[in-house]
């Protein structure tokens, strides 16, 4: 009696997949990319027809954990977030991945992709039981997952963190950390103990120390910048929902127009749509408008283009960029204005000491002077603190998506619970 739990590339960020299994039943936990320089730098193999599985849930959209869904079986039965299909659909109808989308549609009208409510069970084969719920992420609609399996029961974290629009709420006056509010009312609801905690730790490692950043952190400072800087670039993932909900809003407040193309719009309105359960204006992404490029191309009416730019010098704006030529004619074209530009994004990516290291968008960034205003879309080491002491897990706890799953060690916890870290990952 019990869940077997493999965890595959756990001592990574990025690309790790858990899989729980009873004597008659298997689910998998996110599929996603390793991301470069993580592990042994490639996609662990996983033989589908050898491991027979019956379901897999993701957590969230962002592609280190969903970016292999193309590889499972169209049998296997996928389970994700609403906003999550949608957002895949838009991003692939934008790559003109045409066999992705049809491959989603055929999934969809077969019944082999459900949307996943939240505090909602879903049952597979009898013998496990998911039930997902929110967590506040820079990917929207994410969710952690209680798994109940032949007698173990199991909470998977997925990522999280506390400092986004949606960690931290107020009622009655009171400060409520959602997160920590979720896993006592509903995760331990009527006194149910967890055997073991699945978390990440993503910043468990020379980022730890780092002072906290929060949306709200950065909402406010935009709003300020703004008010003496109408000029701006910026560079930033089109998925990460809070960080594009507080740069669109303070431009909004400062009566700033946003520009960007019309792939990102269409996650505007997907963020839009579904932001209005949460009872906020800030996925609004008010006035936001389409850009047009300059077009090269002999006998192409350029004079809407123009006209937009000519309303850009007089009334300022916040264009979206991309690190591709037809972004850079229009930027240059813009150069009289003298624009700032913000790259919102890890400095991984732009840091020619890391694996992660892409030499076009550095060049992209140092071109036109890009300075870093980023939030992390992890928890920090004091909020996975107080997860695994709210959690209190009787087993073990499984630190995933982290390079240094030794450090939870040396996490203020009482000895016990220290006790039952499980080392080196997998």
């Amino acid at each position: 009696m019990g869940a077997d739990i493999k965890v595959l590339q756990g001592n990574q960020i990025g690309g790790c997949i858990t899989v729980i299994s009873t004597d008659k039943t298997k689910i998998v936990i996110d599929f996603g990319e390793s991301l470069p320089g993580s592990g042994d730098g490639g996609n662990i193999d996983f033989d589908w027809e050898k491991e027979s599985v019956n379901a897999v849930f993701f957590t969230h959209y962002h592609g280190d954990h969903i970016g292999r869904f193309r590889e499972i079986p169209e049998n296997v039965p996928l389970y994700m977030g609403e906003v999550t299909y949608k957002v895949i659909m838009n991003y692939r109808e934008a790559l003109k991945d045409t066999t992705t989308v049809e491959l989603m549609k055929r999934r969809l009208d077969n019944g082999t992709i459900f949307f996943i409510e939240r505090d909602t069970p879903v049952c597979i084969n009898s013998d496990i039981v998911v039930t997902g719920y929110d967590v506040d992420h820079s990917a929207y609609d994410s969710f952690m997952y209680l798994v109940e399996a032949d007698g173990t029961t199991i909470l998977h974290t997925g990522d999280f963190r506390d400092h986004g629009h949606r960690g931290k709420v107020i009622k009655s006056g009171r400060t409520i950390n959602v997160v920590l509010e979720v896993i006592k009312r509903y995760v331990k609801k009527n006194g149910r103990k967890i055997d073991v905690l699945i978390i990440e730790g993503t910043m468990m490692n020379s980022r730890a120390g780092e002072k906290r950043f929060s949306e709200k952190d950065l909402l406010a400072w935009a709003k300020d910048y703004f008010k003496t800087h109408r000029y701006v670039f910026l560079k930033i993932s089109s998925t990460n929902v809070d960080s594009l909900a507080s740069f669109c809003q303070a431009a909004y407040k400062n009566k700033i127009t946003v520009y960007t193309n019309r792939y990102i719009l269409k996650q505007f309105a997907v963020y839009r749509e579904h932001g209005r359960k949460y009872g906020t204006s800030i996925y609004s992404f008010p006035g936001a408008k389409p850009i047009r490029f300059i077009s090269d191309k002999e006998g192409t009416d350029n004079s809407s283009t123009y006209e937009m730019l000519r309303e850009m010098r007089e009334k300022g704006f916040l264009l979206i960029v991309s690190e591709y030529d037809h972004y850079e004619k229009l930027m240059d074209e813009l150069s009289d204005c003298n624009p700032e530009m913000i790259y919102s994004m890890w400095r991984g990516y732009i840091d020619p000491e890391k694996d992660a290291y892409n030499e076009q968008l550095a060049r992209f960034c140092k071109k036109y002077h890009a300075f870093i205003k980023h939030t992390s879309g992890h928890a920090y080491p004091k909020l996975i603190e107080e997860v695994i002491k709210t959690v209190n897990p009787t087993e073990m706890i499984w630190p995933i998506h982290t390079e240094n799953a030794n450090a939870f060690t040396e996490l203020n916890l009482p000895e016990e619970l220290k006790g039952r870290i499980k080392q080196n990952g997998n």
